[in-house]
């Protein structure tokens, strides 16, 4: 009878299954294999962009015109800030082709899990895609806004226009430091909400920070001595000067290679930050 007692009083034994953390490169692959589910949002946001719209895709080309526009009376008119023997037009297109994807992906993506709640809710899917299918949609308005710097070479007879093709590198570079960003900030405004009023604040701050309206040399000008290598710490500072360097013969500073480090590094520590919180967004959000 004593046996059986303690046989009764024996705690019953448990097993707890958890889910493995899946390594980078599973993650990476698994988005691969829902590469048709990646398009298929991509579509989904292209069409939501321009749907009820009267000028639909023309909105890709009035939007870059219209920013050029009001840049040029504002800091060439009025500030009268020099650009060298370089037209503005081209000057301040050959720095929008950069800053309207940075901006477009990083404020898409960082929107893009909050936007998709009741989708996460329901049905499994690698996470990774809703931001990814974010920064291949916005592909549109640097495609359009290179079109358009190309033509303003022409016409103005100024630069290389087949140097102007270095855009396509420093555009991979631009969405490797966009979407770190996105994937930082969408993985965050699952948890703080106040994130994504902040975001539209912070990126107008960057917009004036970043040598788009003016050259990079007038930033190193104002900036402390022997301190400019921090004005690199904004990736797009070394993306759009090297970009100006190889079209119009610009200087380049030797500091570029800080926002090339640092688009890597926004992009990797990203990709393993939303990895990590990937297992709990459908119970968060």
């Amino acid at each position: 009878m004593q046996n059986h007692n303690n046989i009764a009083k024996q705690p019953t034994p448990h097993t707890r299954i958890t889910a493995k953390s899946p390594s980078l490169g599973a993650s990476l692959a698994e988005v691969w294999r829902y590469r048709q589910l990646l398009i298929t949002f991509a579509k989904r946001d292209y069409k939501v962009r321009y749907a009820q719209t009267l000028l639909g895709f023309s909105w890709s080309f009035i939007q870059p015109l219209a920013s050029v526009v009001v840049l040029y009376f504002i800091f060439q008119r009025v500030m009268k800030v020099p650009t060298g023997n370089i037209s503005y037009l081209p000057f301040a297109l050959s720095g929008l082709i950069f800053w309207n994807y940075f901006q477009s992906v990083v404020t898409q993506a960082s929107a893009s899990l909050i936007g998709n709640q009741s989708i996460i809710r329901k049905i499994y899917f690698p996470r990774l895609t809703l931001p990814l299918s974010r920064a291949i949609v916005t592909l549109v308005e640097p495609l359009v806004a290179a079109l358009l710097f190309i033509i303003a070479l022409l016409y103005f007879n100024e630069g290389s226009w087949f140097a102007a093709l270095s855009f396509i590198p420093l555009l991979a570079l631009t969405a490797l430091a966009a979407l770190g960003l996105g994937l930082w900030s969408s993985a965050l405004s699952i948890r703080f909400r106040d994130l994504q009023q902040a975001i539209p604040f912070a990126l107008q701050m960057l917009f004036f920070a970043t040598p788009i309206a003016y050259s990079s040399s007038l930033l190193r000008k104002i900036s402390p001595a022997n301190a400019d290598y921090l004005l690199y710490l904004n990736p797009l500072t070394g993306i759009i000067e090297t970009f100006r360097h190889l079209v119009f013969g610009t200087n380049l500073s030797p500091h570029v290679w800080i926002s090339v480090l640092l688009a890597f590094c926004l992009f990797a520590s990203g990709l393993i930050y939303f990895q990590k919180v990937e297992r709990k967004i459908a119970d968060i959000v």
